[in-house]
């Protein structure tokens, strides 16, 4: 916290003035460290001397100290408000933008450290604490136009991916298709050389069919072949033996 040496000397200027106990018993305790009692002690004394620009900025010094930023800040602006006093407020607005800053809100943080600087232009650490900021942004804006550009590469890189991603779908699915019209052709050419086995397979028991009815007409021929050779010796045969009969018939005599 900045200006404690000014704040003991605030401290001990109210207790003398005032000769309030509760104020010089939380003195006591904040300068041991013991802010929750000194706390304890500040209010009693706000109790009695109200809206006190002395008492409310011992009060916002304890808070702030406990890390309690929002009762600082209000503790700070009662005191602001209620004092004439140039360089108290001088350092009460460099308090209030610590306790800006400590709540996040840089930009309220840096109205503050100007207004404490226009109240008091000598004030080094204020002069510091506006070009800690003043770099401090430059820093989150190089950050923020780092992050973006990252974003805008890692939205790309996910369109790109996204690309990538259907473009690999499309080929899968043309492959699939491929698959598909390659298995229907196969079977197509499956089923119809099935046709011309089965069409090949009927030739050939036509064929042999044929075959067999050709064998069979030829075995019949070659039977009725034999019937009529054995029947044409039969009847030379028979005409031999009517032949020799009237020839030794002639020779006997006899006639039959």
């Amino acid at each position: 916290m900045k200006k404690l040496i000014v704040l003991s000397i605030l401290m001990f200027i109210c207790s003398l003035s005032f000769a309030d106990e509760n104020m010089v018993k939380g003195n006591k305790q904040y300068t041991k460290g013991n802010f929750d009692k000194a706390i304890e002690y500040y209010l009693k004394a706000k109790d009695k001397k109200g809206a006190d620009p002395l008492v409310n900025y011992n009060l916002a010094n304890a808070y702030y100290n406990k890390g309690d930023f929002d009762n600082a800040m209000t503790a700070y602006d009662t005191a602001l408000k209620n004092t004439e006093d140039i360089n108290l407020k001088s350092v009460i607005l460099y308090n209030m933008g610590n306790t800006a800053y400590r709540k996040q809100d840089t930009d309220l943080a840096m109205n503050y450290y100007k207004a404490c600087l226009k109240l008091n232009p000598s004030d080094v650490q204020a002069k510091q604490n506006i070009e800690f900021l003043q770099q401090d942004n430059r820093q989150n804006q190089q950050n923020n136009k780092n992050k973006d550009k990252n974003k805008d590469k890692n939205k790309q890189d996910k369109n790109n991916k996204d690309n990538q991603d259907k473009q690999d779908q499309n080929k899968d699915k043309n492959d699939k298709k491929d698959n598909n019209e390659k298995d229907k052709n196969d079977k197509q050419d499956k089923d119809k050389n099935k046709d011309k086995d089965k069409d090949k397979d009927k030739d050939k028991n036509n064929d042999k069919q044929d075959k067999n009815d050709e064998n069979k007409k030829d075995e019949q021929n070659s039977g009725q072949h034999l019937l009529d050779y054995f029947d044409k010796q039969d009847k030379q045969n028979n005409d031999k033996a009517k032949a020799a009969d009237v020839k030794v018939k002639a020779k006997s005599g006899k006639i039959w």
